[in-house]
């Protein structure tokens, strides 16, 4: 059976590093959500700082995992933000991005409802 691989490379990172990302051809070097096919500039300068109601049209549209990604290494939101989040039976993950990348890629490959937000710190 021939895939076709626009299909399998759309959405998907190509490229990157803890400072910068690439999808589908555009460079993307500020901190960004990715939700439903939607690429948006996040306005959260730190992780951090990230409350629940920065993330509640991702909350409301009930994401299997949200992906914190975190420049090279792994920082972590108030440990209350995560509380709330687990509360509501939404997995979250917290991984430096180049990790992030690769494992989003993986997921939305199986059809996964995730969402992703890069801090690059």
């Amino acid at each position: 059976m021939d895939m076709d691989l626009n299909l399998v490379t759309q959405g998907q990172f190509t490229n990157y590093s803890s400072s910068s990302v690439t999808i589908q051809g555009a460079e993307y070097k500020k901190n960004i959500l990715i939700f439903n096919d939607e690429i948006s500039e996040f306005e959260i300068d730190s992780i951090k700082n990230i409350t629940l109601e920065d993330i509640a049209k991702v909350i409301n549209n009930k994401p299997d995992l949200i992906i914190f990604g975190t420049g090279n290494s792994v920082i972590y939101p108030d440990f209350k933000l995560l509380e709330k989040i687990n509360g509501l039976g939404i997995g979250f993950e917290i991984m430096p991005i180049p990790a992030l990348c690769r494992t989003y890629n993986f997921l939305i490959s199986e059809d996964r409802k995730v969402a992703c937000i890069l801090f690059f710190e």
